[in-house]
């Protein structure tokens, strides 16, 4: 992809930590390794206990490993003196599910928290802490105390605080899970702007991939204290490998087949069967005729059952689920392989997802 050590924000090699249980020793990490690129958002995704909590406590210093080298722009966090330490904590903001504001503290003050125990002036304090406020869109909740605020705006604040620090990464674990839909998009929204204005490198932790879709760059999918699938955000909606992946994205698209096909779906095919395939599109692909073009070249009547858009970020996507005649079985087929290869020629990821009989 491109990225170099030089201009990495993160650099994790081989992380594994353990958990002592009633059940013995647990693998919570298992060898994790992964690079972020400065000024991207990444995406860590996976089911719950997957690790994905473990791993960003590793990373701002809540939790030491068991083994592994962690690199926070370029210096390694591990084997710092407590000093050193501390300077490289203090690039790193975090963003909890829970806002943690302190309930007597106005908004300025709850902001203002990181920079009284950093010893800034209280001068440079009151600037700094405005200058968050209006940034994050509370300009006019200055005095305003945590109960006199929505979720949504309580997140802001949390957001603004993690932030006044001049940090040059902000961490974010579960940060949307006790917020609406409408008020997470804002959210959202407002951390695609942070990293842009600022250039902050945003790590987001999240079990929701719709979460993922709106704003990431690149997504690693973890399962079991592994990495099994990292990526572009369109590869892994797109051409996900992993069956945990496919788990994860499976409602953002087509949910479910329709009954009547569903009741005669079989893995293995009959001869005369009918193939049901679903394929799965983005940006220019999106636009093209593309299936049309594939009836008239492999003179075969594909027969549209179900689909529908979506979006990547600002890119039209979408999935649509179709059926093809086949002319005896797939090995004695020579059409359907012709046409997934066509497809996949033409920027649609196509996967066989089992057999019908002849309607």
């Amino acid at each position: 992809m491109g990225f170099t050590f030089t201009n990495l924000a993160i650099s994790v090699t081989d992380l594994r930590t353990t958990y002592v249980s009633e059940q013995g020793i647990l693998d919570v990490l298992n060898g994790i390794s992964l690079s972020i690129p400065n000024g991207q958002i990444f995406g860590i995704i996976g089911r719950s206990g997957a690790g994905k909590s473990t791993l960003l406590r590793c990373l701002n210093g809540l939790e030491k490993p068991l083994s592994g080298k962690i690199y926070i722009q370029k210096k390694m966090l591990g084997t710092k003196q407590s000093h050193e330490r501390r300077k490289i904590l203090h690039k790193i903001g975090t963003v909890f599910q829970h806002f943690n504001l302190l309930s007597r503290r106005t908004v300025l003050q709850n902001i203002a928290l990181p920079l009284e125990i950093m010893g800034i002036s209280p001068k440079e304090i009151k600037i700094k802490a405005r200058k968050m406020a209006d940034l994050v869109g509370l300009s006019d909740k200055y005095n305003s105390y945590p109960n006199q605020l929505s979720g949504g705006q309580c997140q802001r604040v949390a957001i603004a605080r993690a932030i006044v620090s001049d940090v040059t990464l902000l961490l974010c674990d579960e940060f949307t899970s006790s917020l609406d839909p409408e008020t997470a998009l804002e959210i959202l929204s407002l951390l695609r702007d942070l990293n842009q204005r600022l250039g902050i490198t945003i790590v987001l932790v999240t079990h929701d991939m719709s979460v993922i879709r709106e704003i990431c760059d690149q997504v690693c999918v973890l399962d079991d204290g592994k990495v099994v699938e990292i990526g572009t955000i369109e590869s892994i909606l797109l051409r996900p490998q992993h069956p945990v992946t496919k788990s994860l994205i499976s409602h953002l698209f087509t949910k479910d087949l329709p009954r009547t096909i569903h009741e005669t779906l079989h893995a293995k095919p009959l001869k005369n069967d009918h193939a049901v395939l679903r394929l799965m599109f983005s940006g220019k692909t999106s636009s093209r005729p593309t299936l049309a073009s594939a009836i008239q070249k492999f003179k075969v009547p594909l027969n549209i059952i179900a689909g529908n858009l979506g979006h990547i970020q600002e890119v039209t996507c979408g999935s649509m689920i179709v059926t093809l005649p086949l002319q005896g079985t797939p090995k004695k087929d020579e059409q359907l392989p012709k046409l997934l290869d066509y497809f996949q020629t033409h920027g649609i990821a196509a996967e066989i997802l089992g057999y019908i009989p002849q309607p």
